[in-house]
């Protein structure tokens, strides 16, 4: 399931990292994602085994540059959707912990079914 969520990125051309990776002093890239995975509870239990995953993922857009905090998570979401995301909810701003950056985040959500290993999307 990552590698899904690692075509959005690459797709991108933006530097990503898992949330909390960028050590403290470290120079950080003028734009960039990263990302948590919040939850991934097993479910479809009909024959006692679990035939799905819901895989929830925040994803987070941090930048120098204001005029790309609402273009850039956008197009990440609409590139996202195309490959089975489901947002849950719209984009909220987030405190970037850096005077100089802006944040915003999204939570998608991403239904793994094991018996077809496709999305219910597809």
């Amino acid at each position: 399931m990552w590698t899904k969520l690692e075509e959005v990125f690459e797709e991108m051309g933006l530097p990503y990292s898992r949330q909390g990776s960028y050590e403290d002093n470290e120079e950080l890239p003028e734009s960039f994602f990263t990302f948590w995975n919040a939850d991934t509870p097993e479910g479809g239990f009909y024959d006692d085994k679990a035939h799905q995953a819901v895989w929830v993922w925040y994803i987070y857009f941090y930048t120098r540059d204001p005029s790309l905090i609402y273009s850039k998570l956008e197009d990440f979401i609409t590139m996202a959707k195309e490959k089975g995301f489901i947002p849950q909810g719209k984009p909220k701003d987030i405190a970037s912990g850096e005077v100089n950056y802006s944040g915003r985040y999204v939570q998608m959500k991403y239904i793994e079914h094991y018996s077809t290993g496709g999305n219910e999307n597809e």
